[in-house]
């Protein structure tokens, strides 16, 4: 594919949409930095594009705010579309990233994504569709560039999937920090049909890692642009200005930007050595991976996996636990499996003084809740932190 957006470009126009947040819908707004407005015109297009939020309180008011901006290529990039999105606020942001509140709804795939992130993209799909249809009928060669942060990554990989199959166009999906949006056939079909996937983040950044498995990042399988490495969790390397920054690190040429390869790895965890584990993401990873790994030794993966799809994600991990005391009942072995994941888990959450004494459902549930919590809580407070 060519004409990838560099990278500065391509973050810039993750960021601009945050300034055009309390605009009206449709007045016209012109990003500020030059990355962006060097390649791409604002002021031919419909205006902002609104959307709601997932909050109670704009629920009930009917409240929309300023989500997207759309530009028409010019320069090096005649022909193109650029599409910004932007992430949530401290406002609208608990409702929609609540784990508790979360469910599934059907993409433009027809595969099962989380519900908040579609019921955003389904109230601006249709100004979306207004300011795009002159945009690409006529044009089938341009590239769509859609750009998000935080929840305006979730966002802009749900637009990429509908603009690939509405308009037939060449997309590229760029995403900053970005949540996982769907389960295995959505991170499947979206590496399948968008032709260019950079999804960036910074190592320590704790939204990335939620929602939880069975949720997947796509590319599934493939790699994604560390920025920078991980050494713990840091709500703060969440930000697009701060110290890192998204805006910050993303600098240079893709090709000199660090790959790091995403695919799941076996890994079997130990008891005696849980205190090795700390509050990172790094072993956030790891603790993914030993679940996954201990359902598929199990023979398990494939039916828990669809549980999801049927139940949602409460009633999922209800369902994960009895799995999981079953799996501890087949043999030894599979108990001492089971009793380092959860030895982990603990220290992960906290609870370092918490021994592993029974592999009953009830306390499976329990562990898998606080780590949860532990996971949501930080990623919540990053979010709050959005700008």
């Amino acid at each position: 594919m060519q004409r990838s957006l560099p990278p500065q470009t391509a973050v810039w126009l993750a960021r601009s949409p945050y300034e055009a947040q309390k605009l009206k819908a449709g007045q016209h707004f012109t990003p500020t930095h030059k990355p962006v407005t060097q390649y791409f015109d604002f002021d031919q297009t419909g205006g902002v594009i609104h959307g709601t939020s997932g909050s109670v309180i704009s629920k009930i008011f009917n409240n929309t705010t300023g989500f997207a901006i759309v530009g028409k290529g010019k320069n090096h990039f005649a022909g193109d579309v650029a599409l910004g999105i932007r992430g949530t606020d401290m406002t609208s942001g608990r409702d929609w990233f609540s784990n508790a509140n979360a469910s599934l709804a059907i993409a433009d795939n027809k595969s099962a994504v989380h519900s908040g992130f579609q019921k955003v993209f389904k109230s601006m799909q249709p100004a979306l569709e207004k300011q795009l249809a002159p945009l690409l009928n006529t044009n089938s060669n341009g590239i769509v560039h859609c750009a998000g942060h935080s929840l305006g990554g979730a966002l802009a990989s749900l637009a990429a999937i509908w603009i690939k199959q509405r308009f037939g166009n060449r997309v590229a999906l760029y995403t900053y920090g970005a949540p996982r949006v769907g389960l295995n056939d959505f991170a499947l079909k979206s590496s399948g049909s968008i032709d260019s996937i950079y999804r960036c983040l910074h190592g320590d950044d704790p939204v990335p890692m939620v929602p939880v498995w069975p949720f997947y990042h796509a590319p599934l399988n493939g790699s994604s642009v560390l920025l920078t490495a991980a050494t713990g969790i840091k709500v703060s390397s969440h930000s697009m200005m701060e110290n890192p920054g998204y805006v910050i690190t993303s600098r240079g040429q893709w090709e000199n930007l660090q790959r790091r390869g995403d695919v799941v790895k076996a890994v079997r965890l130990f008891y005696d050595r849980r205190f090795e584990c700390s509050f990172s993401t790094h072993w956030q990873e790891r603790l993914s991976h030993a679940l996954i790994t201990l359902l598929k030794d199990a023979g398990m993966l494939t039916a828990i996996s669809v549980q999801m799809t049927i139940g949602g994600i409460m009633t999922f991990y209800d369902v994960l636990a009895l799995a999981v005391e079953k799996i501890a009942n087949l043999s030894s072995q599979f108990a001492e499996q089971v009793k380092g994941l959860l030895g982990h888990m603990l220290v992960f959450a906290g609870k370092v003084t918490t021994a592993v004494t029974e592999l009953t459902v009830r306390f499976i549930r329990w562990v898998f809740k606080i780590t949860l919590e532990a996971m949501y809580r930080v990623a919540r407070k990053a979010i709050e932190m959005v700008s």
